[in-house]
């Protein structure tokens, strides 16, 4: 099994573990749309989560394994935790007829590892029953809102010469986001004191809500392509992973933004 002392290793030499701000939240439903049948369920609060995977028996029966106490041991540079904690199997009174607490029994099976991967999936491995498993896995998408409205939102963009290149400065700045997802289509404009500009594309189903992409163009002359990962909506804001090139220019991160 793959354990989390590599990861550990890796992020500590990386100088990335985050004791300030809280990580990033896994609560959802995970799964590989190729196998579709079986899953993960986590709840996350701050740093702990509870896990619970619905897969099979040896049997084909149904089977119900829970992580109750998982402790966030480490996280990458986005943000992203990793998780570990022992893993059980229950059994209780029958949900038809009155509850007996005497009849809940908790039996220890193994242990489960979560690390973050890229293209915001993660890794899945766990012992049970002598079983060893492991897992690459994505949020489970089913509903597409429409979104209409204005926020005000906090931006912290890294700006790099190619992708995959170290950053060489960072922009930092609020302002007014007019954003509006209908369909398909999705249209928002970022509006600062010094500058403005428009995103046009296109959503695609991804994550907890979708994948934004097309192209921006800018007051002043600026354009290029841009992509929206990670994105959320919730009551009262919006929230994602911006990332925008024009030519071999590139600037990333993370933004949010509250509804006015």
């Amino acid at each position: 099994m793959k354990t989390i002392h590599r990861l550990l290793a890796a992020l500590v030499a990386a100088g990335s573990l985050q004791a300030a701000a809280a990580p990033a939240n896994y609560s959802d439903l995970w799964w590989n749309p190729q196998e579709s049948g079986w899953g993960l369920q986590i709840v996350q609060q701050g740093y702990t989560a509870f896990a619970t995977l619905f897969v099979y028996g040896p049997d084909g029966k149904p089977t119900w394994y829970v992580a109750s106490n998982l402790e966030n041991v480490a996280e990458d540079a986005s943000g992203n935790p990793a998780f570990r904690g022992a893993l059980y199997k229950t059994t209780g009174p029958w949900l038809g007829g009155p509850f007996d607490p005497s009849k809940v029994a908790v039996q220890g099976v193994g242990d489960i590892v979560i690390e973050p991967r890229a293209a915001g999936r993660i890794y899945v491995g766990y012992n049970a029953e002598g079983v060893h498993v492991e897992k690459v896995v994505e949020r489970q998408t089913f509903s597409q809102p429409d979104v209409g409205g204005t926020f005000h939102g906090s931006f912290r963009l890294r700006q790099a010469s190619n992708a995959g290149g170290a950053p060489w400065g960072t922009r930092e700045f609020t302002g007014e986001v007019l954003a509006y997802l209908d369909g398909q289509n999705v249209f928002l404009r970022i509006e600062e004191p010094r500058s403005r500009c428009e995103f046009r594309g296109t959503r695609t189903p991804s994550g907890r809500y979708a994948t934004l992409s097309g192209q921006y163009t800018c007051v002043g002359g600026e354009a290029g392509t841009f992509e929206i990962t990670d994105f959320e909506v919730t009551q009262h804001a919006i929230s994602g992973y911006l990332r925008a090139r024009t030519g071999s220019d590139h600037q990333y991160g993370r933004f949010a933004a509250a509804r006015f």
